[in-house]
């Protein structure tokens, strides 16, 4: 047993043992997913210590992993309204809240394919920190793909033969009414 194990064992069965029970989560998943992330490398006090401070996150996020569906709605409960506001300091838009729900789905389908989702999070850094990131990224990406889309069809309208005089198109009830 690592040194590290046994503070996280005891502030898992101390702080969230009921959590967990509700999510169906051992102790023991909680364990393979800190360790996945450095199998061979300990940790250092401090690291640690963060992991521990970082247990109920860590049961959040193996109940995701493991599919239990309260485990989503929690973890976009308690994690919605700080994505929104941190996407509102970084990049006040009218569309904020669609772009969350799609960082959900997209999260939620990661997660479920094995790639990159929640599997990935180390419990060293605040979740609410690392989804906060994982937001900012695809936000950023979405914009940077619809500037060179829109850079495309502004080129293509350059090509066009453009006429000197505007024509519209008459509806025959505006002639009717002239």
């Amino acid at each position: 047993m690592k040194r590290w194990e046994t503070p996280l064992r005891r502030a898992f069965f101390r702080d969230a043992g009921r959590f967990s029970a509700s999510m169906g989560v051992s102790i023991d998943a909680c364990v393979a997913h800190v360790r996945a992330l450095q199998p061979d490398a300990g940790y250092s006090v401090f690291e640690a210590d963060t992991i521990r401070n970082s247990v109920l996150d860590l049961v959040l996020v193996i109940g995701c992993v493991q599919a239990a569906p309260q485990a989503w709605s929690e973890l976009r409960l308690q994690h919605t309204w700080r994505l929104r506001e941190a996407l509102n300091t970084w990049s006040p838009s009218r569309d904020g809240g669609l772009q969350i729900e799609r960082f959900w789905s997209d999260l939620e389908s990661a997660t479920e394919r094995g790639e990159l989702g929640l599997q990935s999070w180390d419990p060293r850094r605040p979740l609410s920190r690392w989804l906060a990131n994982l937001l900012f990224g695809q936000v950023q990406h979405t914009r940077e793909t619809s500037s060179a889309r829109r850079g495309a069809h502004e080129r293509a309208l350059e090509s066009l033969d453009i006429v000197e005089e505007p024509r519209t198109l008459r509806f025959p009830l505006i002639a009717a009414v002239q």
